[in-house]
C-alpha cells in the first residue's frame, strides 16, 4: 500500500520538475529575445533639456549648514 503512494509521489515530482524546466526555458527565451516593438512603448531616458525636467536644477547649497553662534550670546 505504501509503495503505491510512493510511486505516485515520484510521478508528481517528475511532473513538477518537468514543469519547472519548461517554464524556465520559456522565461529565458522571452528575456533573451530582442524586442521588435517600437521604441515609443519603452522610452529610453530623456535628456534633461526639455520635457518634464525643464527648469530643474541641481542643488548647489549644502543641505546641512552649520549654525554660527557667537560665544558672547551664550549665557
Amino acid at each position: 500500500m505504501t509503495f503505491a503512494h510512493m510511486n505516485v509521489c515520484y510521478i508528481l515530482d517528475g511532473v513538477l520538475i518537468l514543469y519547472g524546466i519548461i517554464l524556465t526555458i520559456l522565461y529565458c527565451r522571452l528575456r533573451m529575445r530582442p524586442s521588435n516593438k517600437a521604441s515609443s512603448s519603452h522610452p529610453e531616458k530623456q535628456p534633461t533639456s526639455g520635457g518634464i525636467y525643464e527648469g530643474l536644477t541641481s542643488r548647489t547649497a549644502d543641505t546641512y549648514e552649520t549654525i554660527k553662534m557667537d560665544k558672547k550670546t551664550i549665557v
